[in-house]
């Protein structure tokens, strides 16, 4: 029986799974001594080679054939773009299940008020009021410098051309019409379009049909106008809505022939009266500021806002914070099941997110060259102001802000507090996760700072993945950059929305090399900015990686610093210079 069991225990010890297994296998995409070093190229190195091989291949096929010339186009239209395409498909895939997921596992963690009262509400106060710095310093220098900008003005305006057409009509679909209207004026010009080529080919009263193409032409153009006008105001309604009664008569009268075109204008006529009517409703019930506040951030159907081309992620993160309370407030008996779904959903997408970048050398290599081919080193000089506006950004909070909370809210000398986390930030730099860094912190922190094991084991553990506010300055950064360069001009309401969505990022985005991506493309794609942007800063994305989860998990490091002070512990006790680890 003995043996029996000394077998089993064996067989259990053989098949167990180490804790952190998943962090030492994103580890090991790294050159150093670790046990189980990668055999062959890092993965960073590349990537890096892959931005080489794009750069350079772009530069060379503009510098000898033009962005212009019909080969290039060819070659970027049947093989480079949708190689790039597959790569942000395959990320924007895993979006929703990533956010939801690893949001409901670490709010339900950080609000676990029962078994670790206080200790829970400060960590999760701090989070949100560092993270809300972070971005609007990231925000405050992207509209100061300006990155997305400082860009040659023809290749500015080739950007806003190719990326910004289909992104001005959903830009402000948060706040109000105007992407309803702007959806209706594309339409309106294509039908017009279709109307022109049945006029031209009507064999019965030809005359009649050219008249009423012309007039649908200039309805068209009437209703671009008012797409952009209606962004600011409603007061242009009466005047569109007696165009629009103008042209639905003229409409109705053609519907009567008894060729195609009666068809197309009988549906035309439906289309526009249907529109008119949704914007004079919109007019009259137009909301008080706190009332479009409430129905931007809480969806009435977060499954509509799941299920759409470009799903909600305010709506989807919403929802998200309210299951992770909810769960706080009932007996884990009940919740842990569904914890553990959704922790597992967290994993698998985290792992995705690793096969995914596996193609990334290639995908990246594609992308800029599609970029460098058609616009040339115009891009890469802009390229320079983003990485040193991030650059500058995360040394501000790094050097500022954590200098400030640790002297202030920990009671620390800034110096020794940072001469004593030297293993912490080199093992964060090196590795660019968060969760690959933990182990390393828990002890760090414990042992060289004196935090308490039961304090560290919450407050880095979720920090890990909830504490993110490097990653949340980055992506606010990188948002507006990119919005720039599309010719997206965001207003400050828009920004604010930014700001939130940023700080919620912050706690929705995986602890993993690279794991902000998928993010910032569900961000872009809200707010109607074209996400194969992405490509133009993906290249160097994993130096700024690096840098970003080095303030991640610093910060981690002084809430746990903060949370203990504040409940009393005297942080540094029996620590000695000399025992640094």
């Amino acid at each position: 029986m003995a043996e029996n069991n000394q077998e089993n225990n064996q067989q259990q010890e053989n098949n167990k799974i180490p804790e952190d297994a998943y962090s030492q296998e994103l580890g090991t995409d790294l050159d150093d001594d670790t046990p189980d070093k990668p055999k062959g190229i890092p993965l960073h190195t590349k990537i890096l080679i892959g931005l080489a091989v794009g750069v350079i291949a772009g530069l060379i096929v503009n510098w000898t054939l033009g962005g212009d010339d019909p080969r290039v186009v060819m070659i970027v239209e049947n093989f480079t773009r949708p190689v790039g395409q597959l790569f942000l498909n395959l990320l924007l895939m895993i979006v929703v299940p990533l956010v939801f997921a690893s949001l409901v596992v670490g709010v339900a963690g950080i609000g676990d008020i029962r078994k670790l009262g206080r200790i829970g509400a400060k960590s999760f106060g701090y989070t949100l009021i560092i993270s809300a710095i972070s971005v609007i310093i990231g925000l405050s220098l992207a509209n100061w410098i300006e990155p997305g900008n400082r860009i040659n003005k023809d290749v500015e305006e080739q950007l806003k051309a190719k990326f910004g057409s289909d992104a001005d009509s959903r830009v402000s679909a948060a706040i109000n019409v105007g992407a309803v209207s702007a959806a209706f004026a594309t339409n309106a010009k294509k039908t017009s379009t279709k109307i022109k080529d049945l006029a031209d080919s009507a064999e019965m009263d030809k005359q009649q049909a050219s008249i009423f193409a012309g007039k649908v032409e200039e309805f068209a153009k009437t209703s671009k106008k008012f797409a952009d006008d209606i962004k600011k105001s409603f007061d242009p309604v009466d005047e569109y809505a007696k165009a629009a009664e103008e042209i639905t008569k003229e409409a109705d009268e053609i519907a009567k022939r008894t060729d195609v075109l009666a068809v197309e204008a009988e549906k035309f006529s439906s289309e526009t009266k249907k529109f008119v009517s949704g914007v004079k409703s919109a007019r009259a019930s137009v909301d008080t500021p706190l009332m479009s506040v409430v129905k931007t951030i809480v969806p009435k159907n977060v499954f509509y806002s799941v299920a759409g081309e470009n799903p909600n992620m305010l709506h989807i993160m919403f929802f998200a914070l309210i299951v992770g309370i909810a769960i706080t407030l009932i007996p884990s008996s009940v919740t842990d099941p569904f914890v553990n779904f959704m922790e597992a959903v967290f994993q698998i997408t985290a792992k995705i997110i690793d096969m995914v970048m596996k193609f990334a050398p290639y995908a990246v290599a594609c992308l800029l060259f599609n970029n460098i081919a058609l616009f040339g080193l115009d891009l890469l000089q802009s390229l320079a102001w983003f990485v040193f506006t991030v650059l500058l950004g995360l040394s501000i909070h790094f050097f500022v802000t954590y200098s400030i909370s640790v002297y202030f809210l920990s009671g620390m000398n800034p110096l020794e507090f940072f001469k004593r986390l030297r293993t912490v930030i080199l093992t964060a730099f090196s590795t660019s996760s968060s969760n690959a860094t933990l182990p390393t912190a828990l002890r760090v922190s414990e042992e060289n700072l004196g935090v308490p094991k039961e304090i560290n084991s919450f407050v880095l553990t979720v920090g890990a993945t909830a504490n993110q506010n490097g990653t949340a300055l980055y992506e606010g950064i990188t948002v507006l950059f990119l919005a720039q360069l599309a010719g997206v001009e965001l207003t400050f309401a828009i920004q604010l929305m930014v700001v939130y969505l940023a700080i919620l990022g912050g706690i929705g985005t995986a602890g993993v090399p690279s794991g902000s991506i998928p993010f910032i493309i569900g961000i872009l794609a809200m707010i109607g900015v074209n996400p194969a942007l992405i490509a133009i800063i993906i290249g160097v994305d994993r130096i700024l990686d690096m840098c970003r989860t080095t303030l991640n998990v610093v910060g981690d490091i002084t809430a746990a610093t903060y949370v203990a002070k504040s409940e009393g512990y005297e942080l540094l006790k029996n620590v000695k210079s000399s025992e640094l680890v």
